[in-house]
């Protein structure tokens, strides 16, 4: 029997390997029809689409620089949507970890690497008040999370833009932004030259983090048991609303701490005004990697290249860059309709059932 079970994970993987391939493939076959209705030079601008950013060292830095924030809000996403979430509060969460960063980051007199430690440790405070709200409704009031969710999104920008364009607000900036950040919370450049900050290293440990939680921790099996079945968890005797609460709380931390490296890496000072879209990006990135985590930092970098891609693009043609835009989308499209190959995949685990079972019964082994 387990022999059996191992063979079918087996084939969910490589089918799920495949229909990630083939939605890569049509959306480019896609996009190349797009450029090529539009294009004078179709064929150079298609491949500058492909490896533009490969031409230079500092495309290839940017690659990096974009990714950094994409593996916290996606490892955030990823787990709870395992716990069966659609929790989708990781933008507000990135954006209010930033301004709570913000806040601490402009306080003078902070011994240097104290100073960025507290700096994360209001980011995460503030992302998992915001990311766990919703959570609390729903397990409290049996609120719809993706719709809580949704508006809690807007009390975090709103508030956060109350916050810096008043009482953070620096009037001598000549635009609206907050004070500068003191030299002692900034994040060191892991690559002298680049934009490639110590936010990098704070990722990839996030990721770690959420591959270990979700696979090696009892909690993790109660997250994924609560996402699969709901009702085999509680007749299990499962914590179903601590869990849940629980797990949003901790994905909120990722995407505030996210917030916090990303403003405190790239910028002398808080100058958005308004949503980054690395929440919603790590929305789409956790479809990408099949909530996943440890599939995160490929997911995150292929996201980086195509949007490069743009940029290199856009410099040198009149394409528009909206054509990244319906890559993405195709892409996605495919991945997350769990209809598409399903028939191919059902007809090749049926057949090495059958097999196997011919197998057993000529008294052959399986083993």
């Amino acid at each position: 029997m387990k022999n059996k079970i191992l063979k079918k994970e087996s084939i969910e993987k490589q089918f799920s390997l495949l229909r990630t391939f083939l939605a890569i493939v049509i959306s480019l076959a896609i996009a190349f029809i797009l450029i090529y209705a539009v294009s004078d030079k179709p064929i150079k601008d298609f491949m500058t689409l492909m490896i533009g950013p490969l031409k230079s060292v500092n495309n290839l830095m940017t690659i990096v620089t974009k990714a950094i924030p994409l593996l916290f809000t996606g490892t955030a996403i990823c787990l709870v949507n395992r716990c069966g979430q659609i929790n989708i509060a990781a933008e507000g969460s990135f954006f209010a970890g930033a301004v709570a960063a913000t806040a601490v980051a402009i306080i003078p007199n902070i011994p240097p690497i104290l100073h960025f430690i507290l700096c994360f440790i209001a980011a995460m405070i503030v992302g998992a008040i915001f990311m766990g709200i919703p959570s609390i409704l729903h397990v409290k009031y049996n609120a719809v999370t993706i719709v809580s969710s949704l508006m809690i999104n807007y009390v975090a920008l709103f508030l956060g833009l109350y916050i810096i364009l008043n009482p953070l607000r620096d009037g001598s900036a000549g635009f609206e932004a907050s004070y500068p950040f003191k030299s002692t919370a900034i994040l060191p450049k892991l690559i002298a030259g680049t934009r490639i900050h110590l936010g990098l290293v704070f990722g990839l440990i996030v990721v770690f983090i959420g591959y270990i939680l979700l696979n090696k921790t009892a909690f993790g099996v109660q997250i994924r048991t609560i996402g699969t079945n709901e009702k085999f968890a509680k007749y299990s005797g499962m914590p179903i609303s601590k869990t849940i609460v629980l797990t949003s709380i901790i994905a909120g931390m990722m995407a505030g701490l996210g917030g916090a490296c990303e403003v405190l890496g790239n910028y002398p000072r808080f100058v958005y005004t308004g949503f980054t879209n690395h929440g919603w990006d790590g929305v789409m990135l956790a479809v990408l990697c099949y909530n996943q985590p440890k599939y995160m930092p490929l997911a995150a970098m292929f996201l980086a290249y195509i949007r490069t891609s743009a940029d290199a693009l856009n410099f040198t043609s009149s394409i528009p860059p909206e054509i990244v835009n319906i890559i993405q989308g195709i892409i996605i499209i495919f991945i997350a309709s769990e209809r598409f190959l399903s028939v191919w995949k059902h007809r090749v685990i049926v057949n090495n059932a059958e097999k196997e079972l011919r197998v057993r019964m000529s008294g052959g082994d399986t083993l």
